[in-house]
């Protein structure tokens, strides 16, 4: 697409009509938002034998598919923190943050915890999403077995 802020524009206000009609809920109801296309075409490619290699190879395919440039983690007990870098999304999030509407969905995000949850047979939970230099900094709460 030649216009990317079209783009944006139109992911935020069907983010905003979201966010007015359900509040803080909202974020429940979005986090398959972005894994369709990875069920579809890696399937259970992307699921390894432990939370951390799957969410490595999670990563390489947000890269290998120009979604991001790089991901950092830190994990503190059931708290992952994943620090996108360069995320095709940030546009958009930077827009959001900028008339006040809280970033209630983290495509990036919702692919990691769909495989993540495959591995450690629960949902986890998008906490928050922030912006920080040109990274997305989401934390995700991993309701799951992570002891490997």
């Amino acid at each position: 697409m030649k216009n990317n802020d079209y783009l944006n524009n139109i992911i935020m206000d069907l983010t905003d009509v979201l966010w007015e009609e359900h509040g803080t809920g909202a974020q429940y109801r979005t986090t398959l938002v972005g894994t369709k296309y990875f069920k579809n075409k890696y399937g259970t490619k992307l699921i390894k034998e432990n939370w951390q290699d799957t969410l490595h190879a999670v990563v390489d395919v947000l890269k290998d598919e120009g979604i991001i440039n790089d991901a950092t983690y830190d994990k503190q007990d059931f708290v992952l923190t994943i620090k996108f870098n360069s995320c095709v999304h940030l546009e958009t999030e930077k827009q959001l943050v900028e008339n006040g509407i809280n970033i209630i969905s983290c495509p990036c995000s919702n692919v990691v915890m769909y495989f993540i949850d495959k591995v450690v047979g629960k949902h986890s939970e998008l906490v928050k999403v922030t912006i920080e230099n040109n990274e997305c900094v989401a934390t995700i709460c991993i309701m799951g077995s992570t002891s490997a």
